[in-house]
């Protein structure tokens, strides 16, 4: 597909949603104007300035602006107190418009980043909620409703209510939009909701030609006033004169922090409703709506926001851009302007059967059920949140859900914030309580926990190196507890990496995972191997100790090696012989060479390990999968000799003693093919052998052996899961 043909594949997805957006803002923007109490045709100017003006400017390619429910409240109280002088109140929008082109150029969107998931989708299913409940009456052609007259009349009271043409068309709507959403029919471009429209008007013009009394009444059509037949009794324009009126500029922040909380969460949830999950800029999203309000003041028009709804219907109908939203700016200018009479022929019961499928979209029962299952920390802000909005408003009900949330994660930190680790090292065993990077006022709790669980005589680490910051609050915790009951207690306590936020704090040198001479004298073959053992052990279970590795460095170039044991590994990249046993710089020799063979030179090597550096243990260690004991099994079964190996001439001298492992065992297996029970077996055996090799051919090491100083055993390594098996046992 070419550039051009996918642009305009685009193009026409963003033209139809931009008609479906349209029509389902033109009867948003009316009702919301006469639910606040401002001019009829504020709404509609304030769809036009959200479509045109912050479309354009705006980053978001989901993202509906206009005049939305969330600031009805807002608008009538700011109406009240200027005495219900709308020109006044223009003044208030273009200064909140001037403010939040402020936030954005001061950057700060960020709030947005802060806002959880949870409460963000409890923002959406309060939404979808409302919707279904507000739009229930239009479906079913009920001009005067309210939920107090349902549980107060008769099923035959409310019946007699009902239009029932419109509810009719209504019903085969949402009917038709679900068949259409689940046929085939849906691969077309065309959006069920824009067949919905254009069946349902025609239906009634058939309907209202053929003298029905189906036909839909006049009130529950949309009724559009007609702009060009007398302009100036329908447009109003603010009023300078009450600039020097205090109410205007406290009107004029309410507004402004109201109106860019609302963006910002909408901007959030629109991202998430967006089927390509682009991220929109929240700054950029300020001044565009900030922009917008300044030109809707100016003009006459009501606050604009981003609207859920309409940003909700706009994803749903396949919007791949922000043209979808100019679009739909330009037909309600349009609208307003040429097409009153035939906009007025669409039933609003239509338009609620769309809103009515957005709003179950919005609170599907699978998106409860997800929650639920993520545990009580995410569906209880996010059910709340939901309750919130629908017992109070948009913002009380943000607040509450916002508050219920901290309310979880202050809970969390009071419990949290230290790490508490029982570690065996070379020297003992050790208590380290590792600090988080944000040590606050809240973690104290935690800590004073922590450190209450400290038995007497312990050795006991606090350990700050990977902290950021840590309040004053924390630092007098752990003061206090190092110079009255850890003394009391004889606990051994060391502070470190605290010298960096604190400069009288005394960072201690610590020596508790260096091999020293002492050390290293006072071991026992057993307990060496026994230390070799819970070291694999903790490098399987991904426990490590921490290590100060710059400090390990230092001591080892002051007061030289004293390595515990040498180790005879493969020179194989997955098997490195300090990681494997979670031992440090100067605990361990390594020797390491292919096939782990021990020849005349490894013999020199191990002999200067034991004999002049001390060490007690030989570990001969084989691992799983090696390339060297393959090779070797593969020459065994093809029955061929070394000096076929032509592309490698001193490989003989790794293959050569492998060749001897490699007969022994096919002399007892037999094996007809390659196979991993071959292969393991030559490994086990060629370790044995090397054993035996190094026992025979170095009297020095045999001599330390039968003294019980030093002891040879043999070990194989997986490379899949890291544990490494002793052969002793």
């Amino acid at each position: 597909m070419s550039v051009f043909q996918l642009k305009k594949k685009f193009y026409f997805k963003d033209l139809l949603s931009g008609i479906v957006v349209f029509l389902v803002a033109l009867p948003l923007c009316l009702g919301i104007a006469l639910a606040s109490g401002a001019p009829i045709i504020s709404g509609i100017i304030a769809g036009i300035v959200g479509g045109i003006v912050v479309g354009f400017l705006s980053g978001s390619h989901i993202s509906v602006a206009g005049p939305a429910a969330g600031l009805t409240a807002v608008i009538l109280v700011q109406l009240d107190q200027l005495g219900g002088n709308y020109a006044a109140f223009l003044l208030c929008i273009i200064f909140a418009g001037i403010l939040q082109i402020l936030f954005g150029l001061f950057k700060l969107g960020f709030f947005a980043n802060f806002i959880p998931n949870n409460v963000i989708l409890g923002l959406l299913a309060a939404i979808g909620t409302i919707l279904i409940m507000t739009q229930l009456p239009y479906l079913l052609g009920i001009s005067d409703f309210s939920w107090t007259s349902v549980l107060n009349s008769t099923p035959e009271r409310l019946l007699s209510q009902v239009d029932m043409g419109a509810a009719l068309i209504g019903l085969f709507s949402l009917l038709l939009m679900l068949a259409w959403d689940s046929s085939p029919l849906k691969k077309l471009t065309l959006p069920s909701a824009l067949i919905a429209v254009v069946m349902a008007a025609l239906l009634n013009f058939i309907l209202i030609k053929m003298g029905s009394a189906w036909a839909i009444q006049t009130e529950n059509l949309i009724q559009l006033p007609n702009l060009l037949d007398a302009p100036q009794q329908v447009l109003v324009f603010p009023d300078f004169a009450y600039l020097a009126e205090p109410l205007i500029y406290t009107g004029a922040i309410t507004l402004a922090v109201v109106a860019s909380l609302e963006t910002l969460l909408n901007l959030e949830a629109a991202d998430k409703l967006d089927p390509q999950k682009r991220s929109s800029p929240p700054n950029r999203e300020l001044w565009a709506q900030g922009t917008g309000n300044i030109v809707s003041g100016l003009i006459g028009g009501m606050p604009v926001t981003s609207v859920i709804v309409r940003s909700s219907v706009n994803a749903n109908t396949g919007a791949k851009s922000k043209c979808s939203t100019i679009i739909h700016g330009v037909l309600l200018l349009l609208a307003i302007l040429f097409f009153v009479p035939l906009m007025n022929m669409i039933p609003l019961s239509t338009l609620a059967a769309i809103l009515i499928l957005t709003g179950f979209k919005l609170t599907h029962p699978k998106l409860f059920k997800q929650l639920y299952q993520k545990g009580w920390k995410q569906f209880l802000p996010f059910i709340i949140t939901l309750i919130a909005i629908l017992m109070t408003d948009l913002l009380v009900g943000i607040l509450i859900g916002l508050f219920t949330s901290s309310a979880f994660i202050l809970y969390g930190n009071f419990h949290k914030g230290v790490r508490v680790y029982k570690e065996n090292h070379l020297h003992g065993k050790v208590t380290r309580i590792e600090l988080q990077p944000q040590m606050t006022f809240l973690n104290r709790s935690a800590l004073i926990t922590a450190l209450e669980h400290i038995h007497p005589h312990e050795k006991l680490i606090i350990d700050a190196t990977q902290c950021i910051s840590i309040d004053p609050d924390i630092y007098q915790v752990i003061q206090e507890y190092q110079n009255e009951i850890a003394v009391q207690r004889q606990i051994d306590l060391s502070l470190i990496g605290f010298r960096q936020h604190y400069e009288d704090a005394d960072d201690a040198v610590l020596d508790i995972d260096i091999s020293t001479q002492d050390l290293q004298r006072n071991l026992t073959p057993s307990h060496v191997l026994s230390l070799l053992k819970q070291g694999n052990q903790r490098f399987v279970n991904n426990e490590r100790l921490q290590r100060d590795i710059y400090q390990q460095i230092r001591v080892t170039a002051d007061q030289g090696q004293h390595p515990i044991a040498a180790v005879l590994g493969c020179m194989d990249s997955r098997a490195p012989t300090e990681m494997i046993f979670d031992l440090g710089i100067g605990d361990l020799f390594s020797l390491r060479i292919a096939g782990n063979i021990a020849g005349q030179k490894v013999l020199g090597s191990l002999e200067f390990a034991c004999q002049a550096k001390g060490s007690k243990v030989i570990v001969v260690l084989g691992h799983t999968d090696c390339g060297a004991v393959t090779s070797a099994c593969k020459l065994q079964l093809q029955h061929k000799h070394i000096s076929d190996v032509k592309e490698m001439p001193h490989i003989q001298y790794v293959l050569g003693p492998l060749m001897h492992s490699a007969d022994s065992v096919y002399q007892i297996m037999q094996p007809r093919e390659l196979s991993k029970a071959f292969i393991d077996q030559v490994t086990m055996m060629n370790v044995h052998y090397n054993i035996q090799y190094i026992v025979k051919q170095s009297q020095v090491l045999n001599d330390m052996l039968e003294r019980g100083e030093i002891d040879i055993v043999g070990a194989i390594y997986d490379v899949k899961t890291g544990q490494v098996k002793f052969l002793d046992d």
